[in-house]
């Protein structure tokens, strides 16, 4: 049986569909699948359901693995209910087998759900739930006595590594299910070569620890070393079940001096975030995809990767293991209520991200959280980070955890203590500051935390490779701002030794379906290469050049064709020392320790002027055209600016009347506003819309900036007038 073929779908209420009985209105699916279509963000029910006959032998047991439902779920057979699962990026395993009908045909329900709620994270995201079965499914087939695969969706055996000294040491906890006293598990390690280094036998409810001397360690690109290990359980002279897994061995710190060790050597992550959807298959990707985008990821010379904002499939996980990645995997806690179902959903994620991956050497820290103070910094906050942070310990202890933070946490939040090390998702340069802040921040940061280990786990802009310019600027969108940015900031993080690491946010354009920027709608186009993974942008080259060891030369700017100067900027990228290049019959050279190479005032001729950059026996070639007018489509033009506060005032002395110190204004933040009972008393009473609005909108934003992203919320007379009455409140007399 083809298990992940015909399947039937059908977008249906959960209270009006009945689970035993084959919708007629649906359509014929494959698994994977997801029903997110650009355009149609559906968040609500839907059902697929697999007609199946069972010939089944003897006492055989049935289970079925969902790999990734998002985001709740119910599993029923034949109209009984097999089960529930929430959270929509997590494995989970369900027994059939009491509700199976040996003869004549059975019905799989799985109704499932993707709103966002308010007790399952994530609760929100600049990404997008996509819903569906979007993640393989299998049908299992055990013995009576077998690993129990219905443990935190594990395959029933938990495997963990650590080192002492020179030696390796494998944790071994079994979770077998009927076996009586005459069980027992075999367990056999075998080296990278495939020789058996040991073999040793277990009682079922025992754990086992094998000492492996002097193990070859997994050592990151440098030295990806796994071993196998397989697990067997015996009971009455007979294997009637198996469990193979690949681990690692390796030790990973932090110091808050001089950042990220592995194996007691310095390591600078050198990292990319990634999400997991991909052009046309959105989250329903494949092998295929997984492996292109490590290819990718490999071709830029990174030696890290962000999987956020929750667990990525197994698959991809094991190319990191097998590719020498080092991983930050996390769950998807991105906005933390006072809710006590949220926290407990927080920790089952946390717990299955755990007891599923921890066998992976690749991942060397647990993400615990991501901007939950996006809406509002809260002391309960504090609390509850504490409680998942000794959770995370008491599943793991070997691993360290890690949290990201967002600009409005403040630099001696308790937030930043919590985790063993602390990260920040910093858009100086693009959302507000400017790209110098970098400098300033990380210093005052050290300087107040000596004793906290940093990263930087975002920073980023984004890229419309339609849009070009010569003198780029913030919002223009062009892929030489991109460029521009990356170029500025990257030296700031990778000179301070200081900071373990940084992840550039994002590998690829992802979908958010709720987004309408810079010309396209429905992405985060921040990535480094587009969605559907075909252009390399140029800030994609630059992080070639100054982290690859490939040998390469890229002339820049090549959708950037036409040109209306009689000169012209040639900026090339390479890993080399010495680049020539070759234009208008002139041969020019330079030399560069920074992987940019810039050709000041090339002369243009009317037409085609092909150029050619050489690197000893690399190349690159391109041609540029110069026109008599400059090309218009280059310029992205926003047809609905928003608002544009500068326009209010010519001087400081009106700004001052507009935004008088000591009073409340649109310049505050929202969470600012929430916490005035006047200041809200006068949003309320002239636009109740809006107060309703901000009580579910980003705290950390300013009004301002709200209405900025948010063009349709207020026009700009009803923002003025708003604005007049915020300064009737002072500061001082809010209660």
């Amino acid at each position: 049986m083809i298990w992940n073929d015909d399947w039937n779908f059908i977008k249906a209420s959960w209270e009006e569909l009945d689970p035993n009985v084959l919708q007629p209105e649906g359509e014929p699916v494959c698994l994977p699948h997801t029903w997110y279509e650009d355009g149609v963000y559906y968040r609500g029910d839907a059902a697929y359901q697999k007609a199946f006959d069972w010939q089944g032998k003897g006492e055989q047991r049935i289970f079925v693995r969902f790999h990734g439902v998002d985001k709740v779920c119910r599993v029923y057979l034949n109209g009984s209910l097999a089960g529930t699962h929430e959270g929509g990026y997590s494995i989970f395993c369900l027994e059939l087998t009491p509700y199976l009908r040996q003869e004549g045909g059975n019905l799989l329900t799985v109704l499932v759900n993707n709103e966002a709620g308010k007790t399952v994270s994530p609760l929100s995201g600049d990404f997008t739930c996509f819903g569906g079965i979007y993640r393989k499914v299998e049908l299992l087939v055990k013995n009576p006595a077998h690993f129990d695969c219905t443990y935190y969706g594990t395959e029933g055996v938990i495997m963990q590594t650590r080192m002492q000294g020179d030696d390796g040491y494998l944790y071994l906890e079994p979770y077998v299910a009927g076996v009586d006293k005459t069980g027992y598990v075999r367990y056999t390690v075998y080296g990278p070569e495939g020789r058996i280094l040991c073999q040793e036998e277990g009682q079922t409810d025992d754990k086992a620890i094998l000492k492996i001397p002097h193990p070859a360690c997994w050592n990151g690109r440098k030295q990806p070393v796994l071993y196998t290990v397989k697990a067997e359980l015996l009971a009455d002279g007979q294997v009637k079940d198996t469990v193979e897994q690949k681990v690692g061995f390796r030790t990973a710190t932090f110091d808050p001096e001089q950042g990220f060790f592995l194996n007691g050597s310095h390591l600078k992550l050198k990292g990319v975030a990634k999400h997991q959807d991909t052009a046309e298959v959105f989250s329903a990707a494949s092998m295929e995809h997984w492996e292109r985008d490590m290819e990718l990821i490999e071709e830029i010379g990174a030696n890290a990767v962000r999987l956020s904002h929750y667990q990525h499939p197994q698959e991809f996980y094991q190319l990191c293991d097998e590719r020498g990645m080092v991983v930050w995997a996390e769950i998807p806690l991105l906005k933390l209520t006072e809710d006590e179902k949220l926290f407990e959903n927080a920790k089952e994620q946390l717990k299955e991200l755990i007891l599923q991956n921890m066998h992976h050497p690749s991942i060397c820290m647990w993400g615990l959280q991501n901007e939950i103070a996006i809406f509002g910094e809260k002391p309960f906050m504090y609390d509850k980070m504490r409680l998942l942070q000794a959770y995370a310990k008491e599943l793991d202890f070997t691993r360290h955890t890690v949290s990201a933070n967002l600009n409005s946490v403040q630099l001696d939040s308790p937030l930043n203590r919590i985790t063993d090390a602390a990260a920040y998702n910093w858009y100086y340069g693009w959302y507000y500051g400017e790209m110098d802040d970098f400098d300033k921040e990380l210093d005052r940061f050290h300087q107040m935390n000596p004793d906290v280990s940093l990263g930087i786990s975002e920073y980023g802009v984004d890229c419309n490779v339609k849009f070009h310019s010569e003198t780029p600027a913030v919002k223009d969108y062009t892929e030489e701002f991109q460029a521009k940015f990356h170029e500025t900031v990257y030296p700031k993080l990778a000179k301070r030794p200081f900071v373990w690491g940084s992840f550039v946010w994002n590998m690829f354009d992802f979908v958010s379906g709720i987004r309408d920027e810079g010309g396209v709608k429905y992405r985060n186009n921040k990535g480094l290469v587009t969605h559907d993974r075909e252009i390399r942008k140029d800030s994609f080259y630059y992080y070639k050049a100054v982290w690859s060891k490939e040998p390469f030369v890229q002339i820049a700017e090549q959708r950037f064709r036409y040109r209306s100067g009689e000169t012209m900027d040639v900026k090339v990228y390479s890993n080399c020392r010495r680049v020539i290049l070759e234009a208008v019959g002139k041969s020019l050279e330079q030399e560069s320790d920074t992987g940019v190479f810039v050709f000041t005032k090339v002369p243009l001729a009317m037409g085609e002027n092909p150029m050619t950059a050489r690197a000893g026996e690399y190349s690159s070639q391109a041609v540029f055209v110069r026109r008599e007018d400059p090309e218009t489509s280059y310029v992205f033009v926003d047809e609905n600016p928003g608002l544009n506060v500068k326009n209010w005032f010519e001087d400081e002395v009106e700004r001052e009347k507009l935004f008088p110190e000591g009073c409340y204004s649109i310049l505050d933040t929202i969470e600012t506003l929430r916490e005035s009972r006047e200041a809200m008393e006068q949003i309320n009473s002239f636009l109740p819309c809006l107060g309703e609005w901000m009580q579910e909108a980003i705290g950390t934003f300013t009004l301002e900036q709200s209405f900025i992203h948010e063009k349709t919320l207020c026009t700009e007379d009803e923002i003025k007038t708003l604005n007049a009455r915020l300064i009737t409140v002072k500061k001082h007399n809010n209660l």
